[in-house]
C-alpha cells in the first residue's frame, strides 16, 4: 500500500499515472485543474493510493478557509483549515481495475486511506462531482450521494447515419434547412478569439447565467493556453465574414465535450446551435473519438438546454451526481453556526454566495 499527493511542481508523474488508464480524459489533467488554480479556486492536488500495480487517482482542489473573514473566529481556535472540491465540469476518483469485484475492494480501501488524510490535514469538509461517463460515483463507497440530472452523450462509434436516425426528428428538419443557408463552418486558432469572447459574455448577460460562468478574460487565456493541444474552437459564420455563434471543444484521448459557447441572438432562429453541434459531431467521428458529452441542462431535466442538447440522442442519457462528505463534524458545525439559517441547505454552508459574493457551489 502506498499513498502520494502531487501537486503541479509534479505534471510528469502525473501524467504517468494517467497514461495507464485506458480513458484519459481531459478533467483529470494537472493543465485543465491549473485553469482552476490560477482562478484562484483552490491548489491543483492529485491523491494517489496504490496497491502493486493497481490505484486510485483523485484530482480536486484543496482551499484554504483561512480566506474566508465570517470564519475568522472559528479559524482562531483550529488555525489552518481546508476543504476540497472537483474542479468545475467532472471528476471524482478513478482507476485502472476494470474487475468489478476487485475495482469495490480497491475503493473501499482508498475511502478509507483518504478519510484519514481528510482528517489528519484539517480537511472539514469535500464536495465531488462525479464523471457521467464514467459512473465513477459506483465506485466510491460510504459518502452520500445525490442525484442531481441528467447529461446527454452521443456514441461516435456508431455510423453517422444510425447517429443522425437518433436526433428527434425535429432537429433533423431544422439542420436540413440550416444547411441551405449561407452559413459556413470555420476551426480557429485559439488566438482568434476575440469574437468567441464577445459573444460568450453577451450570452452569459442575456441568459442570466450565474456569476460564476462570467468567467474572465484571464480565465480563457488560461484554458487556451493550458489545453492547447486539447482544444477545438469551432465558429458559424454568416456572410463570410460575420461570425454569429463560437464554440469550444475540449476533449481527452477518447471523449471530445461541448464546452462552453457564445451566439448572436439574431441568428438563433436559424437553428445555428443545432448546425454547429451536428458538424462537430462528424468532425469528431472523423478524429477518432469514441463519444460526445454534450452535458446538461442549466436546473434539470426539464429546461430548454437540456431538451436542446437530448434532441442529439434520445436514448443517450447519463446520470449525473454530486457527492458532499464532512470529515469533520465538530468544527464543521461551529463553520455553520457563524451563517444565517437561510442558506442552511448549500453545501458547504460556509461557502454560500450570499456570504462570498460568488455563485459557485462546492
Amino acid at each position: 500500500m502506498g499513498i502520494k499527493i502531487l501537486d503541479l511542481n509534479q505534471k510528469k508523474k502525473w501524467h504517468e499515472y494517467l497514461n495507464r488508464l485506458e480513458h484519459r480524459d481531459i478533467y483529470f489533467t494537472p493543465e485543465y485543474c491549473e485553469i482552476h488554480e490560477r482562478n484562484g479556486e483552490g491548489k491543483a492536488q492529485l491523491y494517489i493510493y496504490e496497491e502493486e500495480e493497481n490505484f486510485v487517482i483523485y484530482p480536486f482542489l484543496l482551499r484554504n478557509l483561512n480566506t474566508l473573514p465570517h470564519l475568522k473566529t472559528v479559524i482562531e481556535d483550529y488555525g489552518e483549515l481546508y476543504d476540497i472540491t472537483t474542479p468545475y465540469g467532472y471528476g471524482g476518483p478513478i482507476t485502472n481495475v476494470k474487475e468489478k469485484k476487485r475495482v469495490k475492494e480497491l475503493l473501499s480501501l482508498f475511502s478509507i486511506s483518504f478519510k484519514n488524510y481528510c482528517k489528519t490535514s484539517n480537511i472539514i469538509t469535500e464536495f465531488v462531482r462525479f464523471h457521467p461517463l464514467y459512473q465513477n460515483q459506483e465506485c466510491y463507497p460510504e459518502i452520500e450521494k445525490s442525484y442531481i440530472r441528467d447529461t446527454i452523450y452521443v456514441d461516435l462509434t456508431r455510423e453517422y447515419e444510425e447517429i443522425w436516425a437518433n436526433y428527434d426528428t425535429k432537429n433533423r428538419n431544422r439542420i436540413r434547412k440550416t444547411r441551405s443557408y449561407n452559413l459556413q463552418i470555420k476551426h480557429r486558432n485559439p488566438q482568434e478569439r476575440s469574437d468567441f469572447l464577445k459573444l460568450y459574455y453577451a450570452t452569459m448577460e442575456r441568459t442570466g447565467a450565474k456569476e460564476y460562468y462570467h468567467f474572465s478574460e484571464a480565465y480563457f487565456d488560461n484554458t487556451f493556453e493550458l489545453l492547447k493541444d486539447r482544444i477545438e474552437l469551432i465558429e458559424v459564420v454568416c456572410d463570410k465574414e460575420k461570425v454569429v455563434m463560437s464554440v469550444i471543444f475540449m476533449y481527452g484521448n477518447k471523449h471530445i465535450h461541448y464546452h462552453l459557447l457564445g451566439s448572436d441572438h439574431e441568428y438563433l432562429p436559424l437553428a445555428i446551435n443545432n448546425y454547429v453541434v451536428d458538424y462537430a459531431i462528424q468532425w469528431a467521428k472523423k478524429q477518432g473519438f469514441e463519444s460526445m458529452h454534450l452535458g446538461g441542462g442549466y436546473t434539470g431535466n426539464d429546461d430548454s438546454l437540456y431538451k436542446f442538447k437530448k434532441h442529439f440522442n434520445k436514448t443517450g442519457a447519463l446520470p449525473f451526481y454530486v457527492a458532499k462528505q464532512i470529515h469533520n463534524q465538530k468544527i464543521y458545525q461551529e463553520l455553520s453556526s457563524t451563517v444565517p439559517r437561510d442558506v442552511q441547505g448549500f453545501f458547504p454552508v460556509y461557502r454560500h454566495a450570499d456570504l462570498l459574493h460568488v455563485t459557485s457551489q462546492g
